[in-house]
């Protein structure tokens, strides 16, 4: 156990150096602290990108979802994040990157309009909010399980780890610190699944999870197909629309770099995503009555030294981060570039904008962790309204602003704000799936978007007809 808690603090001094290190580069301007100078190239930016991605909500949530709802729920889940990065990457990535934008936001009002911006900067504060309390509990529930201690304690210094390398390196030290997180996660996994085959063969451990579960490897999943394809759904559109995996395409030196990064984080996570469903089986089959499924790594950890364990636990909490950190970053953008700026009138001054950047982000930071003290549910659900909010708001707008020119500022404005009232009221509402919010979200943008911005286009052709007539 000592040497477990070692190798923990060592980790976490780690990440906390790496913050150390790149604070001159965050202190010059704005554009360093938010987005590395648009320096990152696609080999660093392909796996902090992914590590972004496969935070808590895959490391640990989809282990814990495929043993409540079965393997197969597992492999449309993954599909569907998959499916959603490689659409991104050819159709996304490039021209997003092409606006030059400094924040997720920015690119609204180049594209739009200051209104679509303002709301488009809320429902990224929202939702990157929601996003960092389903990373923190799942990095506390890691200490809480292997260490012992109470998981507020854990929920506070992982808070104040992340706090400190992104207060004093910016996205420089997110970049960093991201892609050796995605290499720590992805050598404990894949360790992890070299190890339970060595230690039972594949089709015991089928045989074994057929038999405490016999609807586990079901196309359907335990709760139905609905279930299974909803959640489909939600986890492509999710990865077309989340504002922290654009945030990486901002940092790229180039579009082509840009789609590079992402098509490099695609193959990252689909080896991640299939060495996952082994080690979910493996648990399924010799762990039937687990208390809390998304603890079901942690009873793999006994296989393995206690030295090596202790890294494995570190990777957890390197999944935590690999997220939060991009996410502080978005929520911090949101406040200080976009909003600040449409309210004021004007952006915040040479002189003084590192120092608001890293007031924002500290105040946010702690908000999010006094929280988190209290809980929520399943990992995998509290991720899935962050993606559900996303979808419903950004989606359409984002896609249609790219590859539609007839799209109007009050079609994307009309869009955002009814796709994600839509999404808000389907997590009230009861619904066949918790997923299906955010594809409901979409669908209702689209109609609006469309119908509104087709009206504008008419009344503008209408009214140049007219122009011309009466100019006659």
């Amino acid at each position: 156990m000592n040497s477990i808690i070692v190798i923990v603090i060592l980790y976490l001094a780690a990440m906390i150096f790496i913050g150390f290190l790149y604070r001159n580069k965050a202190s010059k301007d704005g554009e360093n602290f938010l987005v590395a100078d648009r320096s990152m190239g696609p080999r660093l930016g392909g796996g902090a990108l992914a590590s972004t991605y496969a935070s808590t909500s895959s490391f640990l949530g989809t282990l814990g979802a495929m043993y409540a709802f079965g393997v197969a729920f597992g492999l449309w889940q993954n599909a569907g994040v998959i499916i959603g990065f490689a659409l991104a990457t050819i159709f996304i990535a490039p021209k997003f990157r092409s606006y030059g934008a400094l924040s997720f936001s920015q690119f609204f009002e180049m594209r739009y309009n200051k209104k679509v911006r303002f709301v488009s900067a809320i429902v990224t504060i929202v939702a990157m909010f929601v996003y960092i309390l389903a990373q923190l509990q799942g990095g506390a529930y890691a200490v809480q399980y292997v260490l012992g201690i109470d998981y507020w304690i854990g929920v506070l210094v992982i808070g104040a780890v992340f706090i400190t390398y992104v207060v004093m390196g910016g996205s420089h030290s997110s970049i960093m610190a991201s892609f050796i997180q995605f290499i720590m996660m992805a050598v404990s996994m894949i360790t992890v699944a070299i190890v339970v085959l060595n230690a039972e063969p594949w089709g015991s451990s089928t045989a074994q999870a057929l038999q405490n579960k016999p609807l586990v490897f079901d196309l359907k999943g335990e709760e139905g197909l609905l279930y299974a394809i909803s959640c489909f759904i939600m986890m492509t559109l999710g990865a077309m629309s989340a504002p922290y995996v654009y945030l990486m395409y901002m940092f790229s030196k180039s579009n082509k770099s840009a789609q590079t990064t992402s098509a490099l984080a695609t193959t990252y996570l689909s080896i991640f995503y299939f060495v996952l469903l082994i080690v979910g089986v493996y648990i399924i089959a010799n762990f039937p009555n687990l208390d809390n499924p998304d603890m079901g790594y942690f009873h793999t950890l006994d296989l393995l030294p206690t030295i090596v364990a202790g890294i494995f636990v570190a990777a957890v909490l390197a999944a935590a981060m690999s997220s939060t950190d991009a996410m502080l970053l978005n929520a911090t953008s949101a406040i200080t570039n976009d909003i600040y700026s449409i309210i004021a009138g004007k952006h915040l001054s040479s002189d003084v904008v590192v120092f608001v950047n890293r007031i924002v982000a500290v105040i946010i930071g702690v908000i999010a962790v006094l929280v988190t003290l209290n809980p929520p549910d399943l990992i995998l659900l509290v991720m899935a309204l962050a993606q559900s909010l996303m979808i419903g708001a950004f989606l359409v707008p984002l896609v249609l602003g790219l590859w539609w020119e007839k799209a109007t500022s009050q079609g994307a404005l009309a869009g955002m704000i009814g796709g994600f009232a839509v999404t808000v009221i389907a997590q009230i509402v009861p619904m066949p799936t918790p997923f299906i919010g955010g594809p409901l979200g979409a669908i209702t943008s689209l109609i609006l978007m469309v119908i509104i911005s087709m009206r504008d286009s008419q009344n503008k052709v209408g009214y140049d007809s007219q122009t011309i007539n009466q100019s006659q």
